[in-house]
């Protein structure tokens, strides 16, 4: 957490019960985003300027468990860690040992009613330190979506909200723990509000307009806040040919960095899709887009693009689209393979991006989604249909990842804030194999960001490199002991780097080593043990670290 960025408070057992009750009083009606989204049915289809339009259907595994509409589960955790390097911002290899106190009062909240599906999760942490004290503090975080249908069938409402720590600079310090005392890390969120309607026309015509906007904080000056509005429209239909299938979108977008610039983009396109036999279908695009990214005035270009999108077994899924865009080439290519017990996936992805990675996904994070993938096809679930195995599938998966301590949101790589939009590409690979008491879970992610400004005064990670790269791996091995106790193993890698020109090299590299025993004590109770290692590396601040971790939790 930063210091100096308005967040480090002392925090007391008062402050964490008092803001329990009042999320219990306020929670069921605070959360959501989409998993409704025509836009975005296509596949081979290229990927939104605007990252946020992911979604995810909400877990509704307690509901189906317990038969309810609304589940609320408050819970509260303490956490003490031993580390002896607690202050990472301290030079000379100066290390400071510290004892660590987390308490960490949360609710939980899921709901689905004839109108409203939703998820809200909510935990305040309150850090102290034995002997750093006046750098006492309290940290948010918050995953919330869902949609809210307001008129049947028609008019929609998405909402969603994400608080989390982040990276400032993606070559400055980094730590593996929230807890660690790091000025290169700063408390971000980002909330969104989506109204959008669908229907249908003529008998044939589907429409679908959306409008989005967003705002993104940061407790930290050094990097901006971000406000986005966003009209999208589509229009699709049928031919006269059986095989043949149409569509045109179009897009305004006003972004507002409020250290950098205000940018408008614009788009319109049209693409048509054949099925060459059901398995394979070949899709091109032609569109212009106008922007003012690179310029003071506006910009036009015209869009081009193929694709295709294959399905030779039910278990296999490939999908390609390449576009010619303003910065040159951009691409959406997603392959997915399942086995009886193991998941596959690789994504690649090029394309505008206007948020940290971390803030413009909504969900439960990759490796959920992974898992969900892979018990949809495991008996008994296989078998099932509709809600009720969606509620099955989910309460399997998230009793799996909490048994096993697999973090079900964990992020490959830290990332960093900008001030201003980037052109990403993004390449992500991920493996799940699931047995009777072991599973693994592999990912690997390598990114690449480059300016979309010809030139900038901004301050920021873009401002020293033309390009950041980074490239990140992660290993999960977890062996369930028995039926209530597991033992994971986590071993990561990252990597940052830039190519300045400057005598200093661009470059951090983090290492990570984490062994984990955890157990359930009673029905509502659970425990853990940790060890963990952590080596960091770049040219003004290296350090090591090594902690001991305890954690026993409580839900009511």
């Amino acid at each position: 957490m930063a210091m100096g960025t308005g967040m480090k408070t002392n925090f007391s057992t008062r402050e964490a019960i008092c803001s329990l009750t009042v999320l219990l009083i306020s929670g069921p009606i605070s959360a959501q985003q989409s998993n409704i989204d025509p836009t975005n049915q296509n596949t081979g289809y290229p990927a939104s300027t605007n990252a946020q339009q992911s979604t995810q259907t909400v877990p509704l595994a307690s509901l189906a468990t317990e038969g309810k509409a609304w589940i609320i589960r408050p819970r509260i955790s303490l956490t003490e860690t031993y580390s002896d390097n607690v202050n990472v911002n301290r030079s000379n290899g100066g290390k400071q040992s510290d004892l660590i106190s987390e308490l960490a009062p949360g609710v939980r909240v899921e709901a689905r009613t004839s109108r409203l599906n939703a998820y809200f999760d909510y935990a305040l942490r309150g850090i102290s330190y034995a002997n750093e004290s006046g750098n006492n503090q309290s940290q948010n975080s918050l995953n919330t979506f869902g949609t809210f249908e307001a008129v049947d069938k028609w008019l929609y409402l998405d909402f969603s909200g994400l608080i989390a720590q982040q990276a400032i600079s993606a070559f400055g310090t980094q730590s593996a723990s929230n807890a660690t005392i790091n000025n290169n890390t700063t408390e971000t969120s980002t909330f969104r509000l989506s109204p959008f309607i669908k229907g249908q026309f003529a008998g044939s015509v589907d429409y679908f307009v959306r409008y989005n906007t967003s705002k993104t904080r940061s407790d930290a000056s050094s990097v901006s806040n971000v406000d986005l509005s966003e009209w999208t429209s589509q229009i699709k239909g049928s031919t006269p040919f059986q095989r043949l299938q149409w569509a045109v979108d179009a897009s305004r977008q006003n972004l507002d960095y409020s250290r950098g610039s205000k940018t408008e983009a614009e788009r319109i396109r049209g693409m048509l899709t054949y099925s060459i036999v059901p398995e394979f279908r070949i899709s091109g695009s032609l569109g212009t887009e106008s922007n003012n990214y690179a310029s003071r005035d506006q910009e036009s270009r015209t869009t081009s693009g193929y694709g295709f999108d294959w399905f030779p077994t039910e278990r296999t899924q490939v999908s390609v689209f390449k576009e010619k865009r303003f910065f040159g080439d951009g691409h959406n290519i997603s392959i997915s393979h399942r086995l009886p017990r193991s998941y596959i996936r690789y994504t690649d992805t090029r394309d505008v991006s206007v948020l940290p990675n971390q803030f413009g996904t909504v969900g439960l994070g990759s490796v959920y989604d992974i898992y969900y993938q892979l018990f949809s096809n495991l008996e008994p679930f296989a078998s099932m249909t509709g809600i009720a195995k969606d509620a099955a599938v989910a309460n399997a998966v998230s009793a799996l990842l909490a048994q096993q301590g697999i973090a079900p949101n964990s992020q490959i790589v830290s990332g960093y804030l900008t001030s201003r939009a980037t052109i990403l590409r993004m390449q992500q690979l991920s493996l799940a194999l699931t047995g009777v008491r072991n599973s693994i879970t592999f990912a690997a992610n390598r990114s690449e960001s480059e300016s979309v400004l010809a030139t900038s005064a901004l301050n920021d990670d873009l401002s020293k490199s033309s390009s950041v790269r980074q490239q990140g791996v992660a290993v999960t091995l977890s062996h369930r002991l028995s039926e209530n106790a597991a033992l994971t193993a986590v071993i990561s890698r990252q990597e940052s780097n830039g190519n300045s020109t400057s005598t200093s090299p661009l470059k951090s590299t983090m290492t990570s080593y984490q062994i984990n025993a955890s157990t359930r004590l009673g029905t509502k109770t659970s425990g853990s043990l940790s060890v963990r290692r952590l080596e960091f590396d770049n040219n003004t601040n290296p350090y090591t670290e090594n902690a001991l971790i305890g954690s026993i939790s409580f839900v009511y």
